[in-house]
């Protein structure tokens, strides 16, 4: 048989909760505040007030660890990659579709220039003009998207970058040290390719996942 109850209320929160009657006068703890309180007692046709004992102790955040420098020399790099990559992928996306002729003369500046390294020395001099008309022609067009989407890379490695310091999320810094090896229209891969490596093996460390809280 169900024993007979009273309904009380805490006097840390006021939440009503309802206790059997041999608790009455005992010690309780309120199952919402977690507060530690006397139950009252029956006088007569009355309950007597309920004594507050202790209030819950709150939880004590731990303060968070400070960033390593093994993970903040790659945050750095990967956040000024980035920032590096976002404003000359940027510049050279409003030059390709801004101004199609100047960007196709510009490439094809630059295939002479190669030539004289080397690369391309044995067209036949009478169809260089042509081949580097083409070929400047293929390679604007193609970079009128390509440097958007490596823009856009260079983007997501620095949100990685300020992620990685912020401890905002594991996922998206992971993704960004992958794509900053891949931010190939400038030499902003070669120390985006360190940071990168160097990022993702300090995420991937018991350091790193202690740094997320993982």
């Amino acid at each position: 048989m169900t024993p007979e109850t009273e309904v009380i209320s805490c006097p840390a929160c006021n939440h009503l909760l309802r206790v059997p009657l041999d608790w009455l006068g005992q010690s309780v703890q309120c199952p919402e505040c977690r507060a530690t309180f006397r139950a009252p007692v029956r006088t007569g046709n009355a309950l007597t007030r309920p004594e507050l004992i202790a209030r819950a102790t709150p939880a004590v955040s731990k303060a968070p660890k400070r960033l390593d420098a093994m993970l903040l020399l790659p945050a750095f790099g990967l956040l000024f990659c980035g920032a590096a990559g976002v404003i000359v992928n940027g510049m050279l996306s409003y030059k390709f579709l801004a101004d199609p002729v100047g960007s196709e003369q510009y490439i094809k500046n630059q295939l002479a220039n190669f030539r004289d390294k080397g690369f391309g020395a044995d067209d036949p001099p009478e169809n260089r003009e042509r081949l580097d008309d083409e070929r400047a022609g293929k390679l604007a067009r193609a970079m009128r998207w390509v440097m958007p989407l490596f823009a856009g890379v260079s983007a997501l490695v620095f949100l990685g970058g300020l992620s990685m310091a912020l401890r905002w999320n594991f996922r998206l810094a992971q993704v960004a040290c992958v794509a900053a090896a891949l931010n190939v229209p400038h030499l902003c891969c070669v120390p985006g390719s360190i940071a990168g490596l160097w990022g993702f093996l300090m995420l991937n460390s018991a350091e790193g996942r202690a740094h997320f809280g993982k």
